[in-house]
């Protein structure tokens, strides 16, 4: 680190993270040019320096640019799929910008065409983070973050299954034998609360048929990692895809519960995320519940539990959730729960009100036959 005098003005030379920065302080006060140089070193470890415009990847067009971030996110992410699909919509929007191109009102315009598209806030917003952690490794980021918000978007109440419901959905879906597999695993879910990435990574050495329990070794978070008990109705669940398995004689302790059917049955191959998602909308549509997604029965399956006086950590524990503010998303008490709820006010009966001219005048108000005594 060193200022000298070059011409009229002031330079600084100094190097951070193993690279070089020589530039003019644009000062002729020696005084002023120390100052300047520990502003720009600061600038420089945030990120904020003009030379991360220069820089490779912030030079690279979008296309380039987003492989090689989601090749690197390999090594961080133990599924990058869910990066790579949000880069999806954006690769065309930006396909003619490079990475330093891209400002704040190109952001906003991408917002504009992805509402425009019907596409709900969350979802977009999720697709503005992702490239927001782009430009976050270009060290672009915070020249434009403060300009930006991302759309409003309201958590709108979900009205979990009644017991009616339940039972009707999964009695339709054991009436079709090619809704095996979608309804294997939505009685999983519902019963166990793993997700369908759990679900698809399971082996069946992750069994344990003497304690009657499965272990979901690989999760998106470390609390997922976790030991859930089986009752009755997820260990039939196990029972039927272990005779799939050996009619199809892909059964082996290494070999995936949930495998590949196609193009090809490989029981070494875990199912492909798109595995029941044809079978369970034709399901859903038969049982009557057309908007019912598949991760609600993860919401059910907190919903009952809470509802049933189960302690939050012993819930959290089997959910595999890290924060306990994700029961307040996750945990939807129905209606007859919440009836319930108010109606055992009731058992305490109020002492009676004395007459008065208002609460005459009020009864005098209410429609009916009814006057005061």
């Amino acid at each position: 680190m060193s200022v000298w005098k070059q011409g009229k003005w002031y330079w600084s030379d100094f190097t951070v993270n193993g690279e070089r920065y020589r530039l003019a302080l644009k000062t002729t006060d020696q005084r002023e040019a120390a100052k300047k140089e520990k502003v720009l070193i600061a600038d420089v470890c945030e990120g904020r320096l003009a030379k991360g415009m220069k820089a490779p990847l912030a030079c690279m067009r979008f296309e380039e640019a987003c492989d090689r971030y989601l090749k690197q996110r390999k090594l961080d992410m133990e599924y990058p799929g869910h990066e790579r699909n949000l880069a999806v919509p954006l690769r065309p929007f930006f396909r003619q910008f490079r990475l330093n191109e891209i400002t704040a009102d190109s952001i906003r315009d991408y917002q504009a065409y992805r509402s425009g598209q019907g596409k709900h806030p969350n979802t977009v917003n999720h697709e503005v983070k992702m490239l927001f952690r782009l430009l976050k490794r270009a060290k672009l980021l915070t020249r434009i973050r403060d300009d930006i918000k991302l759309l409003p978007a309201k958590r709108e109440p979900r009205q979990m299954l009644t017991q009616a419901e339940k039972q009707r959905l999964f009695e339709t879906a054991a009436a079709e034998p090619e809704w095996q597999t979608a309804y294997c695993a939505a009685l999983l879910t519902a019963n166990t609360s793993m997700r369908p990435v759990e679900l698809r990574r399971l082996l069946w050495q992750d069994l344990d048929p003497i304690n009657r329990t499965v272990i979901v070794r690989r999760s998106k978070t470390e609390a997922g990692t976790r030991i859930i008990p089986l009752n009755d109705e997820a260990w039939s669940a196990f029972a039927a895809l272990k005779q799939r398995a050996d009619t199809l004689g892909t059964y082996a302790a290494e070999n995936y519960i949930l495998h590949r059917l196609w193009p090809e049955v490989d029981g070494t191959q875990p199912m492909g995320r798109l595995g029941w998602r044809r079978a369970w909308r034709s399901l859903r549509k038969a049982a009557g519940l057309p908007q019912l997604r598949f991760y609600d029965l993860r919401h059910q399956f907190v919903t009952e539990l809470a509802e049933a006086g189960i302690p939050e950590s012993v819930i959290r524990e089997l959910a595999g959730h890290v924060d306990p503010t994700m029961m307040q998303v996750y945990s939807h008490p129905r209606l007859e729960a919440r009836r319930a709820a108010v109606q055992a006010l009731s058992v305490v009966q109020p002492a009676p009100l004395p007459q008065s001219y208002v609460i005459n005048q009020v009864i005098k108000s209410l429609p009916g036959e009814s006057q005061p005594s």
